[in-house]
This record gives structure tokens, C-alpha cells and sequence, in this order.
């Protein structure tokens, strides 16, 4: 698809404590946290964790949100999977044209002040999908 880069951008788990999550990821694990960021617009706190590319996002709902229903619903765990791609207006717009389900038609701003829109799980054969927009 010529309006993406389709690079792993990072891997998100939901997790329903982040300071315990936090614990161990920097901790045990010795990866490095980028800080931790309230988003909003999706009811969470996130912190990354670990190196670009191929980060681990670390998700905790703060107040009801889609978050909150996964972790009653599945527990913690792999929440979604985020590529990078270089036009997010244009990917949606050819991914809407191919008939591919999305959950976001427009971008919306996600960690970092980044344009985000995800793909609903039907679409991209069961996996919840962000795509993030970037210039590299």
C-alpha cells in the first residue's frame, strides 16, 4: 500500500495495575520507561517501555472505557498491535474503499500528541490494529 511505511510501531498490553506492570518491565526486565501519559480521549494511562522499533505499551484504563471491558472480558494481555504508516488519511480512505471494518473512519490523537486510528479486529483477522502515523 503506497501511503504506508507498515513498520511495527509498538505492542500494547492491557494490564489493570501500571505501577505493578511498570514494576516489572523496568524492574525485572531492566527496559527503559519513557514516561507515563494520560490519554483522554481513550480513558488511559500509557507508558512506554523498551527501545524503537517494536515497543511494549503498557495500557490501564482510569476511568470506564473500551480498556476496562477487555481486562473484565479477557484479563490482561496483548490489547493490540500498532504499525506505522506515513499517510493516515489516505490508508484509511484505501483500506474504506477495500471494505475493510475500521473502528476509526478519521484520525484521533493518541500518546504523544500522534494521529492514531485503529482497525477493528474483523479487518485485520481477529487482531485490533492502531495505525500510527509517522514521517520516517
Amino acid at each position: 500500500m503506497s501511503s504506508g511505511a507498515w513498520r511495527l510501531d509498538h505492542v500494547a498490553i492491557a494490564v489493570g495495575d501500571l505501577d505493578a506492570a511498570l514494576a516489572f518491565y523496568r524492574d525485572v526486565l531492566g527496559l527503559p520507561v519513557s514516561g507515563v501519559e494520560r490519554v483522554e480521549d481513550q480513558a488511559v494511562d500509557v507508558a512506554f517501555v523498551g527501545e524503537e522499533p517494536g515497543r511494549v505499551e503498557l495500557i490501564s484504563p482510569f476511568r470506564e472505557s473500551a480498556v476496562t471491558r477487555f481486562l473484565e472480558k479477557r484479563g490482561e494481555g496483548l490489547h493490540h498491535v500498532a504499525l506505522r504508516v506515513r499517510d493516515l488519511d489516505a490508508t484509511l480512505e484505501t483500506m474504506k474503499k477495500q471494505g475493510v471494518p475500521l473502528i476509526d473512519e478519521k484520525a484521533r490523537v493518541g500518546a504523544h500528541g500522534t494521529r492514531v486510528a485503529f482497525v477493528h479486529p474483523k479487518g485485520a483477522r481477529g487482531v485490533l490494529l492502531e495505525l500510527v502515523e509517522t514521517n520516517d
